[in-house]
């Protein structure tokens, strides 16, 4: 159907929460406390067609509209391929924009450019690997953005069936590690033959940080796997920024519930939430920047400290931790010479080799 972008946004409202600060303030700029979210996508997550893409001058309208509805304090987010002419026309002005100014017109420029931040344009990638940390699921997803289809299945497979499988019953602690080290070998494989020198890269590095996540994995006496990894900072975010909606859930599961409450509402259609809204928030911002428990060189932090001293403390134990070599030699010029160097090491032996032999082979269509 087409955008009619007189009608209810209601059913393209994805949430809101509360940020800790966004912007620096000064003139004509506001610091935000607050992050709502909305999404105008073309299909929904089956593939169904919902819109047709909206034109620049739609979508201007759409987020003008829906913007003045929120106080100075709100960052509205909009995201989804349905911006796309809109998105394209941004870059388009900023690539000619910045060839011939001045210096003046540049951090005149920058300034503009912090505001329209107000108003986040974000294209979706058709590739749906979800990491739980947004950082590394977008390295992920941009690695891969011109990947044939069957490479995208394959680095899928790796990630369900070697770094981060949820059920290992009947493996050693060595052999885990061990299927880890292999599921990088089969990663290098791709990046070798399939992706060009920058994709591979970002392909690779994003690969490793998810090994690095499964090597800390929690085995279960019945093989069960659980993993713990921090959603982490947005892209583009200073490295001590946390989800204060995850704070909140976590330390004050009232206000959560009520945030949620609201939102359901909000998508409902239902009206004169205005108030509630920006009080809710009010209320949020306080709770989150009082005192926990938890004292830091004599000082007592408060939750956003507290959240961010364990996601660092989280951060640095992945960065320190070592994915195994168990392999060497390795051959990536063909699936054959490939699945050779690698079955006569380590500890997970020949049957187990060429059932992921057959097992790659259909990923990559070729069986």
């Amino acid at each position: 159907m087409s955008m009619n972008v007189t009608q209810n946004y209601n059913q393209f409202y994805k949430g809101s929460e509360p940020l800790k600060s966004y912007g620096s303030g000064g003139e004509g700029l506001t610091p935000k406390d607050t992050l709502v979210k909305y999404e105008f996508s073309t299909t929904d997550e089956q593939g169904n067609k919902i819109m047709d893409p909206m034109s620049k001058e739609e979508a201007l309208r759409a987020m003008k509209e829906i913007s003045s509805q929120y106080g100075d304090n709100v960052l509205v987010q909009f995201s989804g391929d349905g911006l796309q002419a809109l998105s394209e026309s941004i870059q388009s002005q900023i690539k000619k924009g910045s060839l011939e100014l001045t210096d003046e017109q540049k951090a005149e420029q920058a300034r503009k450019q912090e505001l329209m931040d107000q108003s986040i344009v974000q294209l979706e990638n058709t590739h749906r690997l979800v990491i739980p940390n947004i950082q590394t699921n977008e390295k992920l997803y941009g690695s891969l953005e011109d990947a044939p289809e069957e490479v995208v299945k394959a680095a899928n497979g790796i990630i369900k069936n070697y770094l981060l499988p949820h059920n290992v019953s009947g493996m050693t602690e060595e052999q885990r590690r061990d299927a880890i080290a292999f599921g990088m070998e089969e990663a290098r494989y791709l990046a070798e033959n399939y992706l060009d020198e920058k994709h591979a890269g970002d392909f690779l590095s994003a690969m490793e940080t998810i090994a690095k996540y499964g090597m800390n994995g929690t085995v279960s006496e019945d093989g069960k796997v659980t993993y713990h990894i921090e959603k982490g900072p947005l892209v583009g975010a200073p490295d001590d920024y946390v989800s204060e909606s995850d704070i909140l859930k976590a330390k004050a599961p009232d206000l959560y519930k009520e945030l949620q409450e609201m939102n359901q509402g909000i998508i409902k259609g239902e009206t004169g939430w205005g108030r509630k809204f920006i009080d809710l928030h009010k209320r949020i911002n306080q709770r989150l920047n009082g005192y926990s428990e938890t004292t830091s060189q004599g000082k007592r932090l408060t939750y956003y400290e507290e959240a961010v001293a364990e996601y660092q403390s989280w951060k640095k134990t992945v960065d320190t931790t070592k994915v195994p070599g168990t392999y060497s030699g390795v051959k990536y010029t063909d699936i054959n010479a490939f699945f050779d160097s690698l079955k006569t090491q380590g500890s997970l032996g020949a049957s187990w080799f060429a059932a992921a032999q057959e097992r790659f082979a259909k990923w990559l269509g070729m069986e």
